[in-house]
């Protein structure tokens, strides 16, 4: 049976929530709760071009930057930072759209998750 984005961003996000390591979770939660809005202020582009520089020294956001392009469907956070930074305005628009709705559910997800 087909399946909408949000189905399958909801199972995705589940998921990779639940592969988080209990030592990153609250690391992760915070990037999960702050993610859309920075993006709403920031933009696309400079949010995960601040993960990506961050996730370099500190393994949360390399993480989370992972999950984020998983749960779009993409290769890896790599190919997702080129995507976002190559997009003409319509294909950046609609990677904002997707970003979000992802996002939105990494951190549902998130805030549903109980830790031991």
């Amino acid at each position: 049976m087909p399946r909408t984005y949000a189905q399958r961003f909801a199972a995705i996000a589940n998921e990779c929530i639940q592969a988080v390591p209990v030592r990153d979770f609250e690391g992760y939660k915070a990037r999960a709760d702050s993610f859309p809005t920075f993006v709403m202020q920031a933009g696309l582009a400079q949010a995960v071009g601040f993960l990506k520089a961050k996730g370099s020294k500190e393994p949360v956001y390399a993480l989370y930057l992972k999950d984020l392009a998983k749960v779009l469907g993409k290769r890896d956070a790599t190919h997702l930072y080129q995507e976002v930074i190559a997009a003409e305005l319509n294909e950046y628009r609609l990677l904002t759209r997707q970003a979000l709705a992802a996002a939105g559910w990494l951190k549902r997800m998130a805030q549903a998750r109980k830790v031991q």
